[in-house]
């Protein structure tokens, strides 16, 4: 008689969980539903890009004009960009309205790919998890800037997530997973860290990477000359002192450069300009300190890497894969709302480990601190609604900003603020803190027993190879 009324119990306790369940999968799909309205009708809603003029003058002319490539910006883009627009370009000619459209076909699929890659790593056939990385993918402030200025920056947030999926697989997934990165390096070159970082850890894994940027730097030698072929990191390597003091005063700016001079000024405008109040005598000793940090940030990867290398857990690989692309955002000589697409996959790596308590379980303290750093990369609401909810006004007026246009003119009435205020690199420092406090937690010398790491490799895919494999 016991065990029918317990089980009597039971089956109302079932359904109500059941319920509460479906509830909840209902509210996620339909947020996730409205931000990807909202996601595709920014998408179409705007027109050609101020990049193009920057970025795809040199291909025009060659395609169209038939003029040679004798000059690049210091800033041009690499040869991964020149071939995928190559096509468009001999198809439509110089109608940027036709290319502006074909750049959204492209940015629009490439971060849908993106995040099937970390949803299949990291939410497996958890429903409410697909939905948590769909809602946070879709509602991310930076990657609808993205996607409505049709940005490389899209592309760059698949090749990374591509990279981090294949890394995290199967011993032989993750022989190729630095080829994806080859090809964000030669998009924009601050993917190259994680070549770095993969080389301390594994260097067959990194050399596979240097043989793809030496494949596709020959194809740009053959098809565009020798400054988008070999003579390409020559170039950007010739201008790069010149691109990183020109960086370390711009406003969007938010990588420890752009905070070190930010804070030096007091961030402080000239009138309704861009120009910093800062004395121009100050800065070869801030650049100095700037360059400290990120060798130090750059350092503390490289000990990770190394003293991880031993380690194939997903767990292990998927905090270091993390700490690299905060790294990378940090160290940055300019890191704008573009760039911070590629923090998305953390987000998914963190969702893994929190519901998992890996390496061990989470406390309240380091779930808080995670939110706050993904809610200020992020943002994931309307940027007004964030606007309200930090003390944007107050902190515009106490540095003397208030009725500066350059706050107001933007995408956004916020948005311009948010990151001159330096929101963003407080985000990116929160996650940088948070990593590091999981990759040690994770070291192998100190963790307190191997369990995390076999339950690690038994939850996600099928990896579980030896360390003669990698």
């Amino acid at each position: 008689m016991a065990a029918v009324q317990q089980s009597s119990r039971a089956v109302p306790a079932h359904a109500t969980r059941s319920a509460q369940r479906a509830t909840w999968l209902g509210v996620l799909g339909l947020l996730t539903l409205l931000s990807t309205v909202r996601l595709l009708v920014d998408a179409f809603s705007y027109g050609v890009p101020a990049w193009f003029d920057e970025e795809l003058n040199p291909l025009i002319n060659f395609v169209v004009h038939g003029v040679p490539i004798t000059q690049i910006d210091a800033r041009q883009y690499g040869v991964v960009v020149f071939l995928v627009f190559d096509p468009a370009l001999r198809v439509v000619g110089d109608n940027l309205s036709a290319l502006a459209v074909y750049a959204t076909w492209i940015a629009l699929p490439t971060s849908i790919a993106a995040y099937a890659f970390i949803a299949r790593r990291y939410a497996e056939n958890d429903a409410a998890h697909w939905l948590i990385i769909a809602l946070a993918w879709s509602s991310s402030v930076p990657l609808l800037y993205v996607i409505a200025q049709h940005m490389v920056d899209a592309w760059q947030l698949l090749f990374v997530s591509l990279s981090l999926f294949l890394f995290t697989g199967t011993a032989r997934q993750s022989r190729w997973s630095a080829l994806p990165l080859a090809t964000a390096t030669l998009t924009k070159l601050l993917p190259a860290l994680l070549l770095v970082y993969l080389a301390v850890r594994n260097w067959r894994l990194a050399a596979v990477g240097a043989a793809g940027i030496v494949v596709l730097l020959g194809i740009g030698q053959l098809l565009y000359g020798t400054l988008m072929g070999f003579g390409y990191p020559l170039a950007m390597l010739a201008g790069g002192g010149d691109t990183v003091a020109r960086w370390s005063t711009h406003f969007e700016n938010n990588s420890i450069r752009g905070l070190v001079f930010k804070i030096a000024d007091r961030f402080r405008l000239q009138g309704d300009t861009t120009a910093y109040a800062l004395d121009p005598a100050t800065f070869p000793y801030l650049s100095a300190l700037a360059y400290a940090l990120a060798a130090a940030l750059i350092g503390y990867l490289v000990f990770a890497a190394w003293r991880g290398r031993r380690d194939e857990s997903v767990a292990r690989r998927s905090v270091e894969f993390s700490l690299a692309l905060i790294t990378m955002l940090l160290v940055s000589p300019h890191t704008a709302q573009d760039y911070l697409v590629t923090a998305l996959p953390v987000l998914g790596v963190w969702l893994f480990l929190w519901s998992r308590g890996l390496p061990r379980t989470w406390g309240l303290g380091q779930t808080g601190l995670a939110g706050i750093a993904a809610f200020l990369i992020g943002v994931f609401v309307p940027m007004n609604f964030a606007a309200r909810a930090l003390p944007i006004g107050w902190l515009l007026g106490v540095t003397g900003n208030a009725h500066n246009v350059l706050f107001t003119d933007q995408i956004g009435s916020a948005i311009g603020a948010y990151e001159f205020l330096g929101f963003p690199g407080v985000g990116l420092i929160l996650a940088w803190v948070v990593l590091v406090r999981l990759e040690r937690q994770s070291d192998p010398a100190h963790a307190p027993s191997f369990s995390w790491r076999r339950a690690a490799k038994s939850t996600v895919g099928d990896r579980s190879p030896t360390v003669s494999e990698a």
